[in-house]
């Protein structure tokens, strides 16, 4: 299966790796780096320049930890990816969390209810 790295997963960054042949984009592990704009802002142009040639994109989101910094930056790049939806794009989010991580599911649902971003949240047993 062939894939895309934005971002190699190490001890604090989260891996970003794309999946063309499914048209997924994944984000796993922890995001505590020292300066998540530079991960971020890498991830939000490649989102930009796949909607330019793309119709769609399928993320799914599955974190272990997020500090606030990474969060505020994640935040924005899912309010852009909302608005790629609200353009007629097809895009799907999901959020997985690990059954006993009530912060993770707490963290999902507050970017799902209060900006309005259409997360399908699911628990992962």
């Amino acid at each position: 299966m062939e894939k895309y790295v934005i971002q190699e997963e190490l001890k604090n960054c989260p891996g970003i790796v794309y999946f063309p042949d499914s048209n997924k984009l994944e984000l796993t592990g922890r995001s505590i780096p020292e300066n998540p704009e530079l991960i971020f802002k890498r991830l939000e142009e490649w989102i930009t320049l796949h909607f330019e040639k793309n119709g769609g994109l399928d993320v799914s989101i599955q974190l272990e930890y997020i500090n606030s910094g990474s969060s505020k930056y994640l935040y924005e790049i899912l309010k852009r990816l909302t608005g790629f939806a609200n353009s007629g794009k097809l895009v799907k989010i999901k959020w997985l969390y690990e059954e006993d991580d009530e912060a993770m599911l707490e963290l999902g649902e507050h970017y799902r209810d209060t900006a309005g971003i259409p997360l399908h949240i699911e628990m992962i047993v």
